[in-house]
């Protein structure tokens, strides 16, 4: 059995309103969680709590069983095994990439130090860069070096507060690999705060829905995909088709969901609903086409499709395949 190395027990935390509200959460050795929700949902205060740098109301935060000391009692906030990057980087200005990761290790043996900077330079794809000064760095860069910064004392559990932010797709790709490189060669556990469903999938082991101050709904990326649960959790995932019941048939006795990838048009299989719609609006966003069908007085429904043979206006046999639909509750 694996061993958990970080778990929060019953955090609860308020500032101005009650912002978690007794969530638990158990990270195992070698695991990637991300945790995902709207803004204001608590995510990166939730992130501090693990980290050791804020105090919970109530709750505890134990590391590989032990308790974690109140941050409010120490003289140093954290734990040395653990590792927190935030959004602003907390880089050396003025020093360059070298100097950045050659400070984080000024405590250890010179051997140990030059070994992990040339691991960490290689694994954070920054070998190129290494003498340059952090101003001439782009955003993607400091965001690798203050990774490596974090990683340099080989901490059991990296946490990271929204990482991507602000990258353009080829540079969050380059991170997004660093990353998962970095948790295969180092067997370090991965606590990462995303609003971005790529970066979830990609990089995790297990996904948490952080909402109302709860953690609503926690499990493997292929789970949650296919079985979101709740309306909220469909909602953050991606576009998702709500059916009321009766939709489909007058058998359907509930509230059914269906991503907008997995309906087909023009297309029947062995599924037993199908409709006919008006097809109102044809949209091309790059790597498919997005259809806008009539379904209800008011209410559309999105497919997405490879196919771009489709005209607007015109009506055709919209097919949900039973295998994909999945029943939704209000949350």
């Amino acid at each position: 059995m694996a061993k958990v190395i970080l778990e929060g027990r019953k955090i609860s935390k308020s500032f101005d309103k009650p912002i978690l509200s007794k969530v638990n959460l158990k990270i195992e050795e070698g695991e990637t969680h991300v945790v995902m929700g709207k803004s204001g949902e608590g995510k990166s205060t939730l992130l501090k709590i693990l980290a050791g740098l804020t105090a919970t109301d109530s709750g505890k935060v134990f590391f590989e069983g032990e308790e974690l000391d109140n941050p409010e009692e120490v003289l140093v906030a954290g734990h040395e095994e653990l590792a927190y990057v935030a959004q602003n980087f907390n880089l050396l200005h003025n020093r360059t990439v070298l100097e950045n990761l050659k400070d984080a290790l000024l405590a250890f043996k010179e051997d140990f130090a030059k070994q992990q900077i040339n691991q960490l330079l290689q694994l954070m794809r920054l070998e190129e860069v290494k003498e340059h000064k952090i101003e001439l760095l782009s955003g993607g860069e400091k965001q690798r070096l203050a990774i490596a910064r974090a990683l340099a004392t080989q901490p059991a559990v990296l946490l990271l507060d929204e990482p991507f932010t602000q990258l353009d797709f080829p540079t969050r790709q380059i991170l997004l690999d660093a990353i998962k490189e970095v948790k295969n060669e180092l067997d370090t556990s991965i606590i990462l705060v995303s609003h971005n469903l790529y970066e979830a999938f990609y990089l995790a082991d297990i996904i948490h829905i952080l909402k109302d101050g709860d953690i609503i709904k926690s499990g493997t990326p292929k789970v949650i995909y296919e079985n979101p649960e709740f309306i909220s959790v469909a909602n953050i995932l991606g576009e998702v088709n709500l059916l009321p019941k009766g939709t489909l048939s007058k058998g359907q006795k509930k509230l059914l969901g269906i991503w907008s990838e997995n309906i087909l048009i023009g297309t029947e299989n062995d599924s037993k609903y199908h409709l006919n719609l008006k097809l109102t609006e044809k949209l091309f966003v790059g790597n498919y086409y997005r259809y806008q069908f009539r379904l209800l007085k008011k209410q559309k429904l999105i497919v997405k499709s490879l196919s771009s043979e489709f005209k607007v206006a015109e009506s055709y046999i919209v097919t949900f395949p039973e295998s994909h639909l999945f029943e939704l509750t209000e949350d």
